[in-house]
């Protein structure tokens, strides 16, 4: 699972005064489909070799056909480079303080957001289709008093575990009380 709780786990620009108490991935779903298609397109040089292998001129061609070949398995080794890179790198940290979302958009470009726990009003989960349903994943919506009022969190697993530990890190922030760690 892609939660990991009550750890040591640090981050850049983490507060001397802030505990991290959980860093969490988007589902694994959401790697497991662009993988799948890569998967599904590395085997088209081996089809295309069972088609054209009994053909006259193929053994004319077979070292342009590796050449080739070797080319789509760099790009499709690429492809799913970049997918594995985008999928670690984009994580939720919540801390004792804040929640931090880090969201890598391209090998060169990233994007960072923060709310503070005490400036957090509401916050809810959208849990949308039946494999949503199945595979506990979905989406949270975190309604702030701060300048930017909702803070959207997709494709989070366990998106009412992770509700339920901001509303007691929320309360505790607020000074209703202390949050219970399992």
């Amino acid at each position: 699972m892609s939660i990991f709780t009550s750890s040591g786990n640090t981050f850049p620009n983490q507060r001397p005064d802030e505990q991290t108490i959980l860093i969490t991935r988007k589902h694994w779903i959401r790697l497991f489909v662009p993988m799948f298609f890569v998967a599904l397109f590395a085997l088209a040089p081996f089809v295309v070799y069972f088609l054209i292998k009994g053909a006259d001129w193929y053994p004319g061609f077979a070292a342009l056909y590796r050449f080739g070949s070797a080319v789509y398995f760099l790009i499709l080794w690429n492809a799913a480079f970049y997918n594995i890179l985008i999928y670690t790198l984009n994580t939720v940290a919540i801390t004792t303080k804040r929640i931090i979302e880090n969201e890598q958009k391209g090998f060169f470009r990233h994007n960072t957001d923060e709310i503070a726990l005490r400036n957090i009003e509401d916050s809810s989960v959208r849990i949308f289709g039946l494999l949503a349903t199945f595979l506990h994943y979905g989406n949270i919506e975190i309604q702030s008093a701060g300048a930017t009022n909702i803070f959207h969190f997709k494709y989070l697993p366990r998106p009412q575990r992770i509700k339920k530990i901001i509303a007691e890190y929320v309360n505790y922030a607020k000074g209703r009380r202390y949050p219970y760690r399992p």
